[in-house]
């Protein structure tokens, strides 16, 4: 038999783990954004906000062409930041939908669960089930007189 309490305790210990996770997911794409949007800042000779715009648009795959890099370190460091931005962004999108999935699926288990099922004990109960039959409405409608036509 499952304990409750200890269930509920690995529910709640789950929920810390995923919350201490999204922080961390948070603090690494935060720091791709304005990591990078320091790199362009200097390298690039850019103001800090159009850096910070550039870094946010090609994280997010979004690219609208109106910024880019004109040295040749800038276009290298970009290369590189694509790949690993983009793949921190999806991975921390990734992180959020599964939790949210996680919680419907408990919603609905939990739903489930309160359904009360009541399974046939003998193998003619089981046949009686499956076929549906009633003994009181079979006699009766043995009993019917035929219409003739």
């Amino acid at each position: 038999m499952i304990d409750k309490k200890k269930l509920m305790q690995a529910e709640e210990e789950e929920h810390k783990e995923f919350h201490r996770r999204i922080g961390y997911i948070t603090i690494v794409i935060l720091l791709f954004l304005f990591g990078g949007a320091t790199f362009y800042s200097y390298a690039e000779k850019w103001r800090y906000i159009d850096a910070l715009y550039f870094s946010a648009y090609t994280m997010t795959t979004v690219g609208y062409g109106d910024i880019t890099p004109k040295t040749d370190i800038g276009k290298i460091f970009t290369i590189f930041y694509m790949f690993a931005g983009v793949g921190v962004a999806l991975y921390g999108l990734s992180v959020i939908a599964a939790h949210f999935v996680e919680v419907r699926e408990e919603f609905w288990l939990e739903k489930l669960s309160n359904i009360k099922i009541r399974h046939p004990r003998t193998f003619f109960e089981k046949i009686k089930s499956l076929l549906n039959f009633e003994p009181g409405k079979l006699v009766g409608e043995y009993n019917k007189p035929i219409r003739k036509k």
